[in-house]
């Protein structure tokens, strides 16, 4: 009993030393492909050669509370706002965040196929781009992100985003409204 409580002590005390960082803290920069992190505290200068963003809250709020965590997945720190940077940790930051949370935005569905417990997809996106996925267990694989946006997730675990659901042309709400 004891060893779960020095965990849990050892836990807590982690994370009662989440460091805010901003540009007064911590810079940020590419090097070999890879996020790198300097930090500086109490008058130490910390290295990082690999760090990960990770959103808190990833449909809600894009640019703020993003934790930053090393090759451990330890957390490192937290940042508020990637406003708190300047103009060029900032691009990098946005960069590098837009990488993880690709989604394409789907703006027509063109068919909907089931077959097997699977539906095969044929869309089209914003950007006039023609994508065809496969969901398995659609029903669960289409995700309310707000009250009028979704998010479908495919087998291989792509997200594609639907913005408006009530934007989208008449035959294609009418593609997807089965599965609302």
């Amino acid at each position: 009993m004891k060893n779960t409580e020095n965990k849990n002590e050892i836990m807590l005390e982690d994370a009662a030393r989440i460091i805010r960082l901003d540009g007064s803290n911590s810079s940020f920069e590419m090097k070999n492909g890879f996020l790198t992190l300097t930090l500086n505290k109490d008058g130490e200068e910390k290295r990082f050669d690999r760090v990960f963003l990770h959103r808190a809250f990833p449909h809600e709020l894009l640019w703020e509370y993003i934790s930053v965590t090393g090759e451990e997945n330890r957390e490192i720190g937290l940042i508020y706002n990637v406003k708190d940077f300047d103009c060029d940790a900032e691009k990098i930051l946005r960069t590098e965040i837009e990488r993880k949370y690709y989604s394409p935005v789907i703006s027509e569905i063109n068919s909907v196929k089931e077959r097997y417990g699977f539906s095969y997809w044929k869309v089209k996106t914003e950007d006039g781009r023609q994508l065809n996925y496969t969901m398995q267990d659609t029903y669960r694989n289409i995700i309310h992100t707000g009250e009028d946006s979704a998010m479908l997730v495919d087998v291989d675990g792509n997200r594609y985003t639907i913005k408006s659901i009530s934007d989208l042309d008449r035959n294609s709400y009418r593609k997807i409204e089965l599965y609302l």
